[in-house]
């Protein structure tokens, strides 16, 4: 069994993210530190008879942006190893994270995959970006294979196989997210992408299904057993998500990837049961292999959004 990972819960002034802390350090798979107005917490604390007396914390201004600030420099010492957002926004603790001299980011920039446990589903799958990027460029879709790749190898895919998705299983220029696909699929056949095995552009039914992919002649080697899924954009991947999801009764975790740290973003939609996954998520990410961690930080120069101007990080769905 792994040792808990250090993490840092920021701004956690609501029950919810209370018990989440609670419930994370019972499990044994995350040693919390509350990161924000100690009197306020405390106070929370008391009210939902929660008991967090055996964690540590570390006491700031009654601010999100003080706090978030205060984890992020938590985060840079080591001290943490995840960060999981508490009752400030999506914004309010990622802009912290990539801007200049953070310390937590590389050259890639930030992206977000979902886990998603489906019944009747052998294995995992993994599913980018439903929250982050919204209409990502060639370079940020890079960066998002890169970091989705990554996180497949930390919870035990070595060799994953990618499907980069599109409305149509062909090279159309009426179709941007084709041209897409079919470079990022050059991309992988010169080695970018070490480990995994990359095809598109692709149906969804096709790289799901293999049955529907003999259907249609597409080669098996991707198709009908894809572990990740990329989407074209962040709509798609949110439709995708949420309309898998309806069908199935599964459930998906996620996290951000591309930083040295893991983040956790939970939302009061979410179950504990997806909350308490997405922090698994975050420690087997902090434990990866130390190639894999050495590796996030050395990949290519961040994208620019498709405005060309500043990433379009802080997007939230």
């Amino acid at each position: 069994m792994r040792p808990p990972v250090p993490a840092g819960f920021v701004f956690p002034c609501d029950r919810d993210w209370l018990q989440l802390a609670s419930s994370a350090a019972f499990a044994g798979f995350l040693e919390p530190t509350l990161i924000g107005p100690e009197s306020r917490i405390r106070d929370v604390a008391a009210q939902a008879g929660i008991d967090i007396t055996r964690m540590a914390m570390v006491n700031t201004p009654d601010s999100t942006h003080d706090a978030a600030t205060c984890a992020i420099e938590l985060a840079k010492a080591g001290t943490v190893r995840a960060l999981v957002r508490g009752s400030l926004a999506n914004e309010d603790l990622l802009a912290p994270v990539i801007a200049s001299g953070s310390g937590l980011r590389g050259e890639r920039r930030l992206s977000h995959a979902h886990f998603l446990d489906l019944p009747g589903r052998p294995r995992g799958l993994l599913l980018a970006d439903a929250v982050l990027n919204l209409a990502p460029t060639l370079g940020a879709k890079k960066d998002i294979v890169h970091n989705t790749i990554e996180l497949a190898g930390a919870i035990g895919i070595a060799e994953p196989r990618v499907a980069v998705l599109a409305a149509i299983g062909s090279v159309n220029h009426a179709f941007a997210s084709t041209l897409d696909a079919d470079a990022l699929k050059l991309m992988a056949s010169q080695g970018l992408f070490r480990g995994a095995t990359i095809d598109g552009p692709m149906t969804p039914d096709c790289a799901l299904s293999p049955e529907i992919a003999k259907l249609h002649g597409v080669p098996l080697e991707v198709a009908g057993h894809a572990d990740a899924l990329i989407a074209p954009n962040m709509e798609a991947a949110a439709l995708l998500l949420r309309t898998t999801i309806a069908l199935t009764g599964g459930f998906a975790a996620g996290l951000v990837l591309g930083a040295s740290t893991p983040i956790v973003l939970p939302t009061r939609m979410e179950s504990m049961e997806v909350r308490m996954a997405s922090c698994v998520l975050a420690t087997l990410y902090a434990t990866r292999p130390l190639e894999q961690a050495t590796a996030a930080l050395k990949t290519a120069p961040r994208a620019r959004s498709s405005t060309g101007t500043a990433p379009d990080q802080l997007t939230a769905s």
